[in-house]
């Protein structure tokens, strides 16, 4: 099943949900900036643009064409719109899922377990993007945002080969984005310290510890 995993380069960043849209909509417009057709999930719409990281120019118009929104309100409607991602015509090299835990969560326990409904969907994410990625012939990337993930890594870890962790200092009102990794000690992994203005836009003030080499 995961015979072609190595063409698909996996994230996950995990943190409090009100965070999620605006590092999640950064990531899309970065990759469609870069020319990457991008499919963008969320089980609901965007009331609004969300706040973005001080240092971005407004994206460019191509950008937004290159950026296709579906909003599926839950774990059935994935199923269905992920099974034909592959019959697109303009095939997507870039997911990301906005709120994974509200297609992860959604299942029905007297059908299957917790843990065998979680590997279903990543199995899926992963066999479609799999798909996209041997007829592109090209890596392709996933990334999702779970805010479960906080209580319980594990299952993530997986699946997911680049994972980031997302903390919300609200006193501070500072920003932190840490590397996760089971093999490296946590005073050793990057990390990235922003302010966060009144209006929600991040200013990145400090890199703690950057890697060496990009490890995704």
């Amino acid at each position: 099943m995961f015979s072609a995993k190595s063409n698909v380069k996996s994230t996950l960043l995990y943190g409090p949900a009100e965070l999620s849209k605006s590092f999640m909509f950064e990531a899309a417009i970065y990759w469609a900036e870069e020319g990457r057709c991008v499919v963008y999930i969320t089980p609901a719409p965007l009331e609004e643009l969300p706040a973005a990281c001080h240092d971005r120019s407004n994206p460019a118009p191509i950008a937004f064409k290159l950026m296709r929104f579906m909003y599926l309100a839950d774990y059935e409607a994935l199923v269905n719109r992920l099974v034909e991602l592959h019959t697109f015509v303009s095939l997507p090299s870039v997911l990301l899922i906005d709120d994974f835990d509200a297609y992860t969560t959604n299942y029905k326990e007297s059908e299957v377990s917790q843990d065998v409904h979680f590997a279903r969907t990543c199995s899926l994410i992963f066999d479609t993007m799999n798909s996209c990625a041997r007829i592109l012939k090209t890596d392709v990337y996933v990334c999702a945002w779970s805010f479960s993930a906080m209580k319980d890594i594990c299952p993530y870890t997986i699946y997911f080969t680049n994972i980031w962790n997302v903390t919300n200092e609200e006193e501070s009102k500072t920003i932190l984005v840490q590397k996760y990794t089971q093999t490296v000690p946590t005073e050793q992994c990057p990390i990235y310290r922003y302010c966060k203005l009144e209006d929600g836009t991040r200013v990145l003030k400090q890199i703690l510890y950057e890697a060496a080499e990009d490890q995704s």
